[in-house]
């Protein structure tokens, strides 16, 4: 399984541990792993041939129970203190005693300066980024994981279908967001993957914002982006769709871009490069005139965005390195 793989790629580069990283604002990396979902900071150690530990400050109250420790199946669970040194220091114990000679890092980008300045010193290991290698395991993903991401974008689809069909004049963006953010829970979503987004009117095309009391009106533009989570598996969903029928002026911008993920999504198989779906995206927006006809108005922003399972943004995404798809 995924810890074989993961050990693979290790050995083939003479790596003896793998230390990753996360948080509660992005814990893809660790829950590929261990199922676990901290509240905090949290570490895992995977040795080449040891069993796996997890080190984490992410215990409310002191009390381990106060974690979804109970989740993961890993049984090496070491709690410790909110403390910059006590983190790094049982992260370092842990390491040396292994003995291992090179430790591959993932998600470093997440630690905060003062545990690396305390962690780096004492691992007494070379470190080596490991994140691409291990991305590109995680990138594929298993029969269960497909089903399970099917499933949570069904889930997303409804939330959004019931959002969109409760879109009326004198509305506000707050109620149709909470329509939206009812149907993503009564589905069996465990929450969303971000917050909800309903964005109206003039703010339509500013993509990120929160959901205001801005009632709506009739020929009003209107953004809708939400997406469920379940067992950490998130989903992401945008639409836009104007109240009471689009003016001339909107179906043109709105027929660009309908044409350009036609167009892309017919392009992604096993073998295409990203860049190529890149340089299209860019070709699209470029032929479509739209930026010097409605120059200072409009954005538009054709992109091939990013991937999306436990982590927001995993291979292929944009401005992650340039990779050919592959099946999963």
């Amino acid at each position: 399984g995924r810890l074989r793989k993961v050990r693979k790629a290790m050995d083939e580069k003479g790596v003896g541990a793998l230390l990753i990283f996360g948080d509660s604002g992005d814990p893809g990396d660790i829950l590929y792993l261990s199922n676990f979902l901290p509240f905090g900071r949290a570490a895992v150690l995977l040795p080449l041939s040891e069993a796996p530990q997890i080190i984490t400050d992410a215990v409310l109250h002191g009390e381990p129970i106060n974690s979804y420790a109970w989740m993961t199946w890993v049984q090496e669970f070491r709690p410790v203190h909110h403390s910059a040194e006590e983190f790094a220091e049982a992260i370092s114990r842990s390491i040396l005693k292994l003995g291992a000679k090179k430790v591959g890092l993932v998600g470093r980008d997440k630690l905060p300066m003062s545990i690396w300045e305390t962690l780096a010193p004492r691992v007494k290991a070379m470190c080596v980024d490991f994140w691409f290698d291990y991305t590109s395991i995680k990138s594929i993903r298993s029969p269960r994981e497909v089903a399970l991401l099917r499933e949570v974008g069904k889930i997303t689809a409804h939330a959004m279908q019931a959002a969109i069909e409760a879109i009326s004049a004198g509305k506000t963006e707050s109620e149709i967001a909470a329509i939206a953010n009812y149907t993503l829970a009564s589905e069996g979503g465990h929450g969303g993957g971000f917050p909800t987004i309903v964005n109206s009117g003039p703010k339509s095309g500013l993509k990120h914002s929160y959901p205001t009391k801005r009632k709506m009106a009739r020929g009003d533009m209107v953004y809708l982006d939400m997406g469920a989570v379940k067992f950490g598996y998130q989903s992401d969903m945008s639409r836009t769709v104007v109240l009471g029928g689009a003016n001339p002026e909107q179906r043109e911008v709105l027929d660009v871009i309908e044409n350009a993920f036609d167009t892309l999504t017919g392009m992604m198989k096993p073998g295409v490069r990203t860049s190529s779906l890149v340089r299209r995206a860019e070709e699209l927006a470029d032929g479509s005139g739209l930026k010097e006809k409605y120059r200072g108005r409009i954005y538009l922003g054709l992109v091939v965005h990013h991937a999306i399972a436990t982590s927001f943004f995993e291979i292929p995404s944009l401005g992650l390195p340039d990779t050919r798809l592959r099946k999963n």
